[in-house]
């Protein structure tokens, strides 16, 4: 692997913090672009929204992490600024952005559907992108395999064949990216869908890939398997109950309904 991804003048640039940043930084081009063109919706409001939904998302990401390791962070607290080290989490990463981009959405009187909708696709390519960070940086390996496209990473004190599951995730999040644009190319109407999808196949995927993880049974991915069974459901709920959120269809792009 590559933890490192450059050296110049004595300054490390990691993998894990260099294709994760871009990742986001290309989710925030990407929601922005797709709520201004696809929904219409003011720059001005779009940006603010994808501004506090990119600040949720860090500072989920970081509690989330935090919460998993505890221990350490409570030892040497001063440690949670370094993020540079790494140290994100996916699932609590989209819980914050969630929780952000709607209260930033209903302040702007943008309806929450739209901004749901303009993040799901930059969403999974976030993933995608974002998960050979992690793999490059040797982090969130699996159990060990025989299977041909086991790799040995260098930090792994047994130096045995493991699966290299962040590539699971991140081949598994293009999939998703690649059937979300399908289903967006052939819908006629409005409302959130895109989203809902997104969070039923993104729980999927982490709840089929998880199981390779070396630390499958840690506390804290227990309770990401909890959260994502929830999110799961609330996914479900909303494709199939959507007068359950109070979604109602709405002009869109084009002027569909």
């Amino acid at each position: 692997m590559r933890p490192i991804l450059i050296e110049f003048a004595g300054i490390k640039v990691h993998s894990y913090y260099a294709l994760w940043t871009f990742a986001l930084c290309l989710a925030v081009v990407l929601t922005r672009k797709r709520m201004t063109d696809f929904y219409m919706v003011p720059d001005d409001d779009a940006r603010f929204i994808v501004a506090a939904a990119f600040l949720g998302m860090f500072l989920g990401a970081r509690a989330g992490f935090a919460l998993e390791h505890w221990r350490v962070y409570l030892e040497e607290p001063w440690r949670l600024l370094r993020f540079w080290e790494g140290g994100l989490s996916a699932v609590p990463a989209f819980l914050g952005a969630g929780a952000a981009g709607i209260i930033a959405s209903l302040s702007r009187k943008v309806p929450v559907w739209i901004t749901a909708e303009s993040a799901a696709v930059p969403a999974a390519i976030t993933v995608a992108l974002g998960r050979w960070g992690c793999f490059l940086n040797g982090c969130c390996f699996g159990t060990v395999t025989e299977a041909p496209w086991g790799v040995v990473f260098p930090g792994d004190p047994e130096a045995i064949i493991r699966h290299p599951v962040q590539l699971y995730y991140s081949f598994g999040a293009l999939l998703i990216a690649a059937v979300l644009l399908a289903v967006e190319r052939r819908r006629s109407s409005g409302g959130a869908f895109l989203w809902p999808l997104f969070m039923v196949f993104y729980s999927i995927l982490r709840l089929v890939a998880d199981p390779f993880r070396a630390e499958f049974r840690s506390p804290g991915l227990i309770a990401v398997r909890i959260t994502l069974f929830a999110v799961l459901a609330a996914g479900i709920l909303w494709l199939f109950l959507p007068r359950f959120f109070g979604i109602k269809r709405r002009k869109c792009r084009n002027g569909d309904t």
